[in-house]
């Protein structure tokens, strides 16, 4: 059975670029819808109880949270099969989403506003650290899967969990100065990083204009803050 598939999100969102590229990975006909995040419609926070994107309405059922949106694609799109099949191998992995939910993507939010924002230099090098600190984690790890991607020869939801970050990694390295080059200290991570961004479901999920409207995002976050 055929389900009408529409993901709503802000337009640059990371988390909804995940299930964008698990959609046309798979090629799964989709719809989107972009909403304002400081205007949040009525209609979005009865669907939303935290008032989080990314949602997919499946025939008008919400499900939220990336990572269960993800495995919810994969249930009802097997093909081509995005996780592992085993019980561990498939642990192992949502475990890894997990570290990109909880460690990674934090602390590159924090550093890419710290360099937006202007913030001091020992907190931009404390900011910092903590990304280096989560891809050496990451290096010793695709280091024993052998690579191009994360579980090795095949794509997967751990990718695709993964490239939003790396996409937007390599704007703030452009931000951040030499400081923040991290990628190249990372040879197993830079070369999955490659890999990622050149397959042609994450060229085509790239946000539009993604660069100046982040760094706008940003700023306007860094001011906020500061007036509190």
């Amino acid at each position: 059975m055929a389900h009408k598939l529409k993901l709503v999100s802000f337009d640059i969102c990371p988390y909804v670029e995940r299930s964008r590229i698990v959609l046309l990975e798979k090629r799964v006909a989709h719809e989107i819808e972009f909403i304002d995040l400081a205007n949040k419609p009525a209609w979005f926070l009865e669907v939303s109880p935290m008032g989080r994107v990314p949602v997919l309405l499946v025939d008008g059922r919400p499900v939220f949270e990336s990572s269960i949106i993800n495995e919810l694609i994969e249930e009802l799109h097997p093909e081509p099969p995005l996780f592992p099949k085993e019980p561990l191998p498939r642990a192992e992995a949502r475990s890894w989403i997990a570290f990109a939910n909880d460690a990674v993507m934090p602390a590159s939010y924090r550093a890419s506003l710290a360099f937006v924002g202007g913030a001091p230099d020992d907190e931009r090098t404390r900011l910092v650290g903590e990304v280096a600190a989560a891809l050496a984690k990451l290096d010793a790890e695709v280091a024993k899967r052998g690579g191009p991607y994360f579980l090795g020869r095949d794509f997967s939801l751990v990718d695709a969990a993964y490239a939003p970050f790396f996409r937007r990694w390599r704007i703030a390295e452009r931000w951040g100065g030499p400081e923040a080059r991290l990628l190249e200290r990372f040879p197993k991570v830079s070369a999955w990083a490659d890999a990622l961004l050149s397959r042609a479901s994450v060229a085509e999920a790239e946000p539009a204009e993604l660069e100046p409207r982040s760094r706008k995002l940003y700023a306007e976050r860094a001011a906020t803050a500061s007036r509190k």
